[in-house]
């Protein structure tokens, strides 16, 4: 009977020390639920929002192409640069196609930093992928301005260099050397001026990131 009582006893034992090895685990398992629902809570929103910046991105080229064209006809003093192209002219086509380029290189620049902001949301950090899409927001309507300013800026610039050249009668008259020159001097600025949107992007995140820190958020 002694005997009896002792396996008895060593096998509560043993149980005991099974379920207390046990609940840990279980607990741990039931508290990373809530750690992937939130996971994938984060991921499902940053996927609708990026369907959403796609779709933004598709309206904002449409704008982008329209508004760089107009920008470089205003500049030329109203040269219909889709009546040029249809008579064939490779000198306004190109410079066409270099403004475009400039104009959605320097506004792709503003649009990437939303996407950062999309990437935090995804990982599940709230707060920053917040700050990242309104600083991204913020960034788009600046490299939008920017881009039909450094246009401008280039025209302007290049019309004190070349005072003895007609841009608009050169490129009117088919002149493919001024075509392509400027084509290759916006898109090579267009490049400078993207990296300083992008410099932009960064510091406004980092101002907007200390700022909720400092209320608190």
């Amino acid at each position: 009977m002694t005997h009896l009582s002792r396996v008895i006893a060593l096998v509560a034992i043993c149980a005991t020390a099974a379920f207390a090895g046990e609940l840990p685990a279980s607990t741990a398992a039931a508290a990373a639920e809530p750690s992937h629902l939130k996971d994938i809570i984060g991921s499902l929103l940053g996927l609708i929002l990026g369907i959403v910046q796609f779709a933004v991105g598709l309206g904002i080229a449409a704008f982008a192409i329209s508004r760089g064209l107009q920008v470089v006809s205003k500049l030329l003093g109203g040269l219909d640069i889709w009546a040029e192209i249809a008579k064939r002219n490779i000198a306004v086509a190109l410079l066409a196609a270099g403004a475009v380029i400039s104009y959605t290189r320097v506004v792709g620049s503003g649009i990437d930093s939303m996407t950062k902001g999309l990437g935090s949301l995804a990982g599940g950090d709230w707060t920053a992928g917040v700050v990242g899409l309104i600083a991204g927001l913020i960034n788009l309507a600046v490299a939008i301005f920017v881009a039909s300013f450094a246009i401008t800026v280039t025209f302007k610039v290049m019309d004190k260099l070349t005072k003895g050249i007609d841009e608009k009668a050169e490129l009117s008259g088919g002149n493919i050397a001024i075509g392509a020159l400027y084509c290759g001097i916006l898109i090579g600025v267009s490049g400078l001026v993207a990296s300083g949107v992008s410099g932009i992007s960064i510091g406004l995140g980092n101002f907007l990131s200390a700022l909720s820190k400092a209320m608190g958020i």
